[in-house]
């Protein structure tokens, strides 16, 4: 049987996985900062999840309190947006021990590179770093106490350094057998990151109409209409380029859908993203966010383009297609994304040549 899991995060992954992993008969403490998320669930003495995982499920042990949660778990899940880790961070440089698995699901793009730094930064031991490519689970809150699981993501498992990955790995599947596949390194995982190819441009495409709606419509069909999809296409395009010259491996995004389940082969097999997301029945009903303040462009341009360019500069691959949506969406939403976003200094990778990085996220600077 696994050891307790703490999971950090009560939105649509966290509930998700709290719930998952307690009807595996994992023990699991769901943490997460304000009272206001665990209220409803404490006054339903569950949480009610239906789709690819169901059931009511009660979680025994709910808490506001991170040391609570941490201490004696052999597990931390993040499940925050990557934009929420640097509030984190400090919580869980103090309370994780270094025999910890720390387990960022998803953490793209940089997550774990980020949280080493700052346990560096700290003068801390770093722990064991365990990242997805996209999140174990797909999901949205249907209700404060209920959430519908839509898919069982396959994704892929890297860490942080790689060298560490069969540990990682191992414990991973005590949790969920045989759901993730297998990265090469964390760095793979970055540049994996789908949603960062798909939802500044559907964004920014689509800005007055979210606007005017309130989100009223099915982001992934109805607002992905040809000429916005080539744009995805272009930023694909320009993350192969950015991977090929970091010597990583990479795979399209339409075949990344594909491998995902969000797509079908078929569809997939036509090379480009419009085709590939009409065809995505699994996402096929996802509404539109209500208003442009939301992490489709907070955390998928601050938190997944920004880095991408970071790195295209330190390799000389030129990147248009990214850098004119990171302007676009900085000015609709009134950010400097490159400031606020995820910088190579914030991911300790500042001064390190292409190949420096590579080893860097193999041996872990050792």
């Amino acid at each position: 049987m696994a050891g307790a899991v703490a999971v950090l995060g009560a939105g649509n992954v966290g509930c998700a996985l709290a719930a998952h992993l307690t009807l595996r008969d994992v023990p699991v403490r769901l943490w997460t900062r304000s009272e206001e998320p665990l209220r409803p669930i404490r006054e339903a003495g569950a949480i009610t999840v239906t789709g690819a995982v169901s059931g009511v499920v009660p979680i025994p042990a709910l808490t506001t309190s991170m040391r609570e949660a941490i201490t004696g778990a052999d597990v931390v899940a993040v499940t925050v947006p990557t934009p929420a880790l640097p509030s984190l961070a400090a919580g869980l440089v103090a309370e994780c021990s270094p025999d910890q698995l720390l387990w960022l699901d998803p953490g793209h793009s940089g997550g774990a590179l980020f949280l080493a730094a700052e346990f560096r930064r700290a003068g801390s031991p770093v722990p064991r770093i365990c990242q997805l490519s996209t999140a174990s689970h797909g999901s949205r809150k249907s209700g404060p106490a209920a959430v519908g699981v839509f898919r069982l993501s396959r994704a892929k498992a890297g860490a942080f350094p790689a060298s560490a990955f069969d540990e990682c790995a191992e414990q991973l599947d005590q949790l969920l057998p045989g759901q993730f596949g297998v990265a090469s390194t964390v760095l793979e995982l970055d540049l994996m990151n789908i949603n960062a190819v798909m939802h500044p441009a559907q964004m920014v495409g689509n800005a007055s109409w979210i606007e005017a709606t309130g989100g009223a419509f099915c982001i992934y069909q109805e607002g992905t209409g040809p000429g916005l999809a080539r744009v995805m296409d272009a930023v694909d395009a320009e993350r192969l380029a950015l991977a090929d010259r970091l010597g990583v491996p990479a795979t399209s995004f339409v075949e990344i859908l594909r491998d995902a389940g969000y797509t079908t082969p078929d569809a997939a097999r036509a090379g480009r993203a419009h085709p590939a997301l009409q065809a995505g029945e699994a996402i096929r009903a996802v509404r539109a966010p209500p208003t442009l303040d939301h992490r489709y462009l907070h955390e998928d341009v601050g938190w997944g383009l920004v880095p991408w360019v970071e790195l295209a500069r330190t390799a000389s691959v030129p990147c248009p297609t990214m850098d004119a949506l990171i302007e676009l969406a900085g000015v609709l939403n009134g950010v400097d994304y490159r400031v606020t976003g995820l910088t190579l200094e914030r991911m300790g990778l500042e001064g390190r040549s292409p190949e420096q990085m590579l080893t860097y996220v193999r041996d872990g600077g050792a």
